[in-house]
């Protein structure tokens, strides 16, 4: 062997473990990033899934009011939730919702709306949705 080949193959001792690290922390770096991402966007589907299931809480009271205010054996005058009313549904367990109604005459017509509020979950975990609902009588 020459010479100047021992001396070069001496100063390139232990590039491969540098190599090997610097791989190394930039895959971890990568596992890291897109961890992070999973997390972020499991976070995003869970908040949508509670919003949905309060804009349904929500729609749930506005459709049982109704169904009160036009049924023809009640009388047809406005009550509204004095507490949120919990909803025992398998599919809107911790959910709520409080309604509240108002009629206004217009000549000779009267409207009634039906305002409607969903609440799903506790906390920062939570949802809440609004829904109105005007009908003439």
């Amino acid at each position: 062997m020459h010479p100047n080949m021992r001396a070069a193959h001496k100063n390139q001792a232990g590039l491969g473990l540098i190599s090997a690290i610097f791989v190394i922390v930039v895959l971890a770096m990568l596992v890291v990033g897109m961890s992070g991402i999973m997390t972020a966007s499991q976070t995003y589907r869970a908040q949508e899934i509670l919003a949905v299931r309060a804009l349904s809480a929500a729609q749930t009271g506005s459709e049982l009011h109704l169904s009160e205010l036009l049924h023809p054996e009640n009388s047809q005058v406005c009550t509204s939730d004095a507490v949120p009313v919990v909803l025992t549904t398998p599919g809107l367990l911790d959910c709520s919702y409080q309604a509240s109604c108002a009629s206004v005459v217009v000549n000779t017509d009267t409207y009634v709306t039906i305002k409607s509020v969903g609440r799903c979950g506790s906390g920062v975990d939570s949802a809440t949705r609004e829904m109105k609902v005007r009908v003439a009588l």
